[in-house]
């Protein structure tokens, strides 16, 4: 992402259709090479392979967001501009809530990490996660093995009982489902909320897109 514009840096309405491009140009490039080295599919290696994105695609006039020698600041990751008053452009928040290939995927975590993002002011924030790759089974605990469709319903319920929001404030959900298959190749599926002057959805869940994640081989 070499260039962010101006319009899509400032809180307003009126822009949606640009705001709507830059998550899709940033989700394809996310994806992008992003799947962990063959038969090293776990929590931490994957961790690593999105502040790699992170870091490969902050635009020239921003940096990293960190605090002394920590990685982490305010949120998981973050691109800083340089100039106008070290604002957060992008806050990224990313909670697998156990292991990808584990035996469940808790949304308690998710929804924790998710509320960071709430409270953080920035034209673009990101919340990426790990659902089931099916629909929950027949009788489960909704809190476990959570389905892509459980995720949204409840970041909706969030989002509409936030009454913060600022105009033009773009959330893109990257979910890279649990396949149980440890040498696959990977999918991933993301959409997009936009807030209007009032905080509420000027855009209510757009489909940014889907597909199977290209797999990085070990060095």
């Amino acid at each position: 992402m070499n260039k962010v514009s101006m319009s899509c840096r400032e809180f307003r309405e009126g822009n949606t259709d640009e705001r709507q491009m830059f998550a899709k140009e940033f989700l394809q490039e996310f994806v992008r090479d992003v799947a962990p080295p063959k038969g090293r599919d776990t929590c931490t290696e994957w961790t690593k392979r999105i502040q790699e994105q992170f870091v490969r695609m902050c635009p020239e006039d921003c940096e990293l967001a960190q605090r002394g020698s920590s990685k982490e600041y305010l949120v998981d990751s973050s691109w800083m501009e340089t100039e106008h008053g070290k604002r957060v452009l992008l806050a990224c928040e990313c909670e697998w809530a156990s292991d990808r290939y584990g035996d469940h995927t808790l949304w308690g975590l998710v929804e924790e990490d998710f509320e960071k993002l709430l409270g953080i002011k920035a034209p673009f924030k990101v919340l990426i996660f790990s659902s089931t790759s099916d629909s929950r089974r027949k009788g489960s605990d909704p809190k476990l093995d959570f389905s892509v469709e459980y995720a949204r319903q409840r970041i909706k319920e969030s989002l509409e009982n936030y009454w913060h929001h600022l105009a033009g404030e773009t959330y893109i959900f990257i979910d890279f489902p649990a396949t149980g298959i440890k040498d696959g190749n990977g999918e991933y599926r993301a959409f997009a909320w936009i807030a209007n002057e009032t905080g509420k959805a000027m855009v209510d869940f757009e489909d940014l897109g889907h597909g199977e994640l290209n797999r990085i081989q070990s060095l």
